[in-house]
């Protein structure tokens, strides 16, 4: 008996598949099906890894940033924000659009053209104008959103509800560890190569993986009727914003990685600088220590979410309780101008970030595999718009708001999550 990739991988994803009964050929095509998941989910962790890198590498650009903001007569804080920003307002509007085209033509069309077209926006930025800058920062935005929820829809495709949040870390693993790369090793690779040279770099690595994508996946459709794709996808958009439960993980996304990400990407270099007279190095060494402790903590989330606690809820309520908490420690470290004291609170406010990784998998669980990416797109529409305003405002404000800001945020999150959301595990 002759089973495709797909079919197996389906059969595996609702409880596997009796080997034993299944044939010499089942077998070799079932181990091939395996090799073949883990092959894509290896390309697909690559390009999310490459698309956290660009969202979180404006950080520790402030020095590059005022240079191009005084030459040209911005306000390098406004000039900051736009440049930061821009990414996120792209990334958030582009989601629908994205998701209903991946969940209708598939991963393989639709996630390699979006990253050859991100290979394209990354070169754009390489052009000496602020503006073009922020026009390339903007379609490096839109095109990204292909590589985060090509992963999600893969995730739904092949993979067992007890390995959902543990592969959900992985990817949140694999974009800490670039956003690691993002803080002391982009400064030092922008102190020598300069920011064209290391755009140069990222464009080429892009373009390899567009092309890795499109040989890895065997999730396409050969045809689709546009009418068909337009009705399915307004009949999927309904399902998901009438249901409450969406709201309620979508703002606690906002809450909880929405303000982490506000601070990794735009103000925190700015806190750090003013509140403790740190140069862009040692900014830097902080930013890495929150990455790291960050990358740490989702995987030991993802076990006790997947195989311990084997729910869901619980753990995105706790990261908006924590994360209250440890912005409010950091308030307090600038209040006594410890470093010592600021290091405590950047590994509580890691540490407080693990357990948000349910929320993707909350998403795609309430709503099932057939629109997974669109569900999970709706989701990130409010997290990235929301994050896209607090890099607007927050760089503008004095760092002492702005933490109280994202205080406030994440302790209304948690109010919201248990009010709204509901257990999907099952």
């Amino acid at each position: 008996m002759r089973v495709n990739f797909v079919m197996v991988c389906e059969s595996l994803n609702k409880g596997g598949i009796d080997l034993s009964l299944a044939g010499a050929d089942t077998k070799a095509e079932a181990s091939d099906a395996l090799g073949k998941r883990d092959i894509l989910l290896v390309v697909l962790l690559a390009s999310y890894s490459l698309v956290y890198f660009h969202r979180t590498m404006t950080g520790v650009m402030e020095a590059e940033i005022a240079s191009i903001s005084v030459r040209y007569g911005y306000d390098s804080a406004l000039y900051l924000s736009l440049l930061s920003s821009a990414y996120f307002y792209a990334y958030s509007l582009s989601q629908f659009v994205v998701g209903s085209l991946i969940d209708y033509y598939g991963i393989k069309r639709v996630g390699s053209i979006f990253l050859l077209l991100l290979s394209l926006g990354t070169l754009l930025m390489m052009v000496p104008d602020p503006l073009v800058m922020v026009l390339g920062r903007a379609v490096v935005g839109f095109m990204s959103v292909a590589a985060f929820l090509s992963y999600q829809r893969s995730l739904s495709l092949y993979y067992r509800t007890e390995e959902q949040v543990r592969a959900t870390a992985l990817a949140l693993v694999a974009g800490n560890l670039t956003a690691a790369v993002a803080t002391y090793p982009l400064r030092r690779a922008l102190d020598s190569i300069g920011l064209n040279g290391t755009l140069t770099l990222l464009a080429t690595f892009t373009l390899l993986l567009s092309a890795a994508v499109y040989l890895a996946s065997a999730d396409t459709r050969s045809s689709g009727n546009l009418g068909e794709y337009l009705a399915k996808t307004r009949s999927s958009l309904r399902r998901v914003v009438s249901d409450k439960h969406s709201w309620g993980v979508s703002l606690g996304a906002l809450a909880t990685y929405g303000t982490g990400l506000s601070f990794q990407s735009s103000w925190g270099q700015i806190f750090l600088s003013k509140a403790f007279g740190l140069d862009k190095v040692e900014v830097s060494y902080y930013l890495l220590i929150l990455a790291t402790v960050f990358m740490a903590s989702c995987p030991v989330a993802g076990y006790l979410s997947d195989k311990v606690v084997k729910k869901r809820k619980p753990f995105l309520t706790a990261s908006s309780i924590l994360m209250a908490f440890s912005w409010l420690l950091l308030l307090a470290s600038s209040a006594f101008s410890s470093t010592l004291f600021l290091g405590v609170a950047l590994v509580s406010l890691g540490v407080s970030l693990g357990p948000h990784i349910v929320i993707s998998v909350m998403m795609r669980e309430a709503h099932g595999p057939t629109i997974a990416a669109t569900s999970v797109a709706f989701m990130n529409t409010v997290l990235f718009l929301g994050t896209a305003v607090l890099n607007s405002v927050l760089p503008q404000l004095h760092y002492s708001i702005a933490v109280l800001v994202s205080a406030t945020l994440s302790a209304i999150g948690g109010i919201v999550v248990q009010l709204l959301t509901r257990e999907t595990y099952t």
